[in-house]
């Protein structure tokens, strides 16, 4: 139990409050709040940090409360979102100590299995009765989105929402960097990834000073960071190379025995590698995610945005060989060089069969996997998740039925103990199972989310030269993709924590590879498959006898100039046209500086005004800095853990017995506590649990 009262001294010590319940034999749950005064004093700290990171540009009005004395300054809980509220609070939970916070992490503690908040049942019914009503989403949407999921959630469904719309445009990479940049800086999150707060589990070897702002921090040499990334890459090409012979030799046998085989039980051993291909693959991901995890770890990066970045890097590149390489090996090895393996195997005398090899078995092949891919997604994500809780909430049921009847006399008692010591009512024991049912759910990544519609994105731009119903299939599967996704959040998940970022991060980068990888595809796929409408006219003997290398590559890198020609000149385009959200933000910085310069003195010369404002400017942080840490020292002695009593008169929707009320667990992590192994008690619980 001493790792349990740890945790709870850390939640005390920097003005945390909470309230426990035990959850199963060997679970706790511990409820955390945070009290007003010091969820202001985060956000103060937050607003100061974010200013001069230049994270956010304030206005004069912003910039002048910021340098009031903290006990004067004019903020109230409604200035914050719900996801500003859990995300400062998070951090609080999880920050290091030396930053002030309470160093709880799940990695670093072995007795904390996970932090969560809760969902807010009513928002996730109004969210998806609105978006399912609507053919498409708008700013106010995405803002409300915002407001409760954080900005890396709904850069997501923005992104979404954007490809779906401008798959009727060819330009639609260039709109969606655009809008990326204009919704950082609208949101207020702009270059929020230079100034992220440090990883929980990042390592330092030694202590230096910030060459920046002077203080002392953690660091870790790069020089050992690029040795660790040396030592990972053989791993990693291991790892490929091994996939890539796994999913070639795959192909190889469903083409032996579609096409060339001729024996026995054809009909039923034609389905074999495609049924073992589609239940092994899990698997492999599984596999390949782990291993990219474990050298991302291994690398220890400092930062949640460079770790994501490494981490994305990896996972894309087994990504890529898993979803392109069967149907780049159809179109460049299959086709052109099949009739002269044909020719090979026959010789034998074998029973192999005479199929003519027409390039129409390269559509064939694209469109089952547009199409059976985006099903079985479908499905995956929604429906079997769906009928997997109805099955297991129906066991449940059925087996809390019969332990009633096997242990009615242990009930009874146990229900007079319960009553007679005033312990939960049957209210509280109803929220705090469904509190449970979230616990059991998994955790929600958006960048699965974002490999998915990337992927989506590689068959679009690499392959629709060869089947052109390929970006209606995208179309129509992206309408419902943002209204499943929205599904999953709200049922199939945790509740997903917020955080900042000002863009799509890695995935960007991601989809600039496959545009540009798509000049290269589709132009030796209409130099190998010329002159044919449908392909039907034409077969792999003409395909292999045409072939010429040296045309082929002519044709691709002139195709890949044309592209790099292009993409310059849209971008040329597009920064030469100033946004609204650009402006906004200048009108801002000209506010201050005018404003500043006003109270300096306007007869000064300009640079003794340019000394004096640099001067005062320092001044001024400094000073702000030094009420925030004032501010923190005198609200830190006010807040107490439950032990303490918890007022909640003022709180909404309070729940029977509890003194927080369900309200507010809504906006709070959750911190879920492992038992040391033992017997819980009577002693036991009397000593971790204040009876009510």
């Amino acid at each position: 139990m001493e790792a349990y009262q740890d945790v709870l001294t850390k939640l005390t010590n920097v003005g945390l409050q909470y309230e426990s319940r035990p959850s199963g034999k060997e679970t706790i749950l511990v409820f955390v709040l945070c009290p007003w005064p010091v969820l202001k004093r985060e956000a103060i700290r937050n607003g100061i940090h974010d200013w001069l990171t230049g994270v956010k540009v304030a206005d004069t009005a912003e910039a002048e409360e910021m340098l009031k004395p903290a006990k004067n300054r004019d903020q109230s809980l409604d200035d914050l979102t719900e996801a500003d509220r859990i995300r400062l609070i998070h951090d609080l939970v999880t920050g290091q100590p030396s930053e002030g916070g309470a160093g709880i992490y799940p990695t670093d503690n072995e007795y904390v299995e996970s932090i969560l908040p809760l969902h807010d049942k009513q928002f996730n019914k109004t969210w998806l009765r609105t978006w399912s009503m609507k053919w498409l989403v708008n700013q106010a949407d995405f803002t409300e989105i915002r407001d409760h999921f954080g900005e890396k959630v709904t850069f997501y469904f923005q992104y979404l929402e954007n490809y779906f719309v401008w798959l009727l445009f060819p330009t639609a990479l260039g709109i969606i960097i655009q809008r990326e940049k204009e919704l950082a800086l609208v949101w207020g999150v702009r270059n929020v990834t230079k100034s992220e707060n440090r990883r929980p589990a990042f390592k330092g070897d030694s202590i230096i000073t910030d060459p920046v702002t002077g203080e002392q921090k953690a660091f870790f040499s790069p020089w050992k960071r690029w040795a660790r990334k040396v030592a990972g890459l053989p791993v990693i090409l291991a790892g490929a190379l091994a996939l890539s012979v796994l999913v070639t030799f795959m192909f190889g046998v469903e083409v032996f025995l579609e096409v060339y085989y001729g024996g026995y039980m054809k009909e039923i051993l034609v389905y074999v590698p495609t049924v073992l291909f589609t239940l092994a693959m899990p698997y492999v991901e599984d596999l390949c995610n782990d291993i990219a995890k474990r050298l991302t770890d291994f690398e220890n990066y400092e930062t949640d945005g460079t770790y994501d970045y490494h981490l994305v890097q990896k996972v894309f590149i087994f990504k890529v060989l898993n979803s392109y390489l069967s149907v780049l090996l159809t179109a460049y090895v299959y086709i052109p060089f099949g009739p002269r393996v044909i020719a090979i195997l026959q010789g034998y005398g074998l029973p192999f069969a005479t199929v003519a090899i027409e390039p129409s078995m390269l559509k064939d092949r694209l469109r089952a996997f547009m199409v059976s891919n985006q099903v079985i997604s479908f499905f995956s994500e929604t429906i079997f998740p769906w009928m997997s809780r109805k099955l297991m909430k129906g066991a449940a049921k059925v087996q809390r039925e019969v332990s009633e009847v096997l242990h009615h006399d242990d009930a009874e008692d146990e229900a007079t103990e319960v009553a007679s010591s005033g312990q939960d009512s049957e209210e509280v024991r109803k929220f705090l199972r469904a509190v449970q049912n979230q616990v059991d759910l998994p955790v929600y990544d958006v960048n699965e989310d974002y490999a998915e519609m990337v992927e989506q994105f590689g068959f679009v731009s690499l392959f629709s030269v060869i089947w052109p119903l390929t970006g209606l299939c995208a179309f129509i599967n992206n309408w419902v993709e943002l209204r499943s996704d929205a599904a999953k959040i709200c049922f199939h998940t945790r509740r997903p924590i917020p955080s900042r970022t000002d863009s799509i991060g890695p995935w960007i980068d991601h989809l600039q590879h496959l545009t540009w990888f798509s000049s290269l595809t589709n132009a030796s796929m209409l130099y190998l498959f010329r002159g044919a409408t449908d392909h039907k006219d034409l077969t792999g003997a003409d395909v292999s006898s045409r072939l010429s290398l040296g045309m082929m590559l002519l044709c691709v890198v002139a195709s890949e100039h044309v592209y790099l020609g292009l993409r310059w000149t849209v971008r040329a385009i597009l920064e030469t046209i100033p946004t609204e959200a650009d402006l906004s933000s200048h009108r801002k910085e000209y506010g201050i500086k005018a404003s500043w310069l006003t109270r300096l003195n306007g007869a000064i010369g300009l640079t003794a005004v340019t000394t004096m404002a640099a001067s005062a400017s320092t001044s001024t942080t400094t000073a702000a800095a030094a009420e925030v840490d004032s501010t923190t020292q005198s609200d830190g002695g006010n807040c107490s853990g439950s032990d303490s009593g918890v007022d909640t008169s003022s709180m909404r929707g309070s729940v029977s017995s509890l003194r927080i009320s369900e309200g507010e667990y809504r906006s709070m992590p959750m911190i879920e506590c492992m038992l040391p192994e033992g017997d819980l008690g009577a002693q036991a619980i009397q000593s971790c649990f204040k009876a009510q």
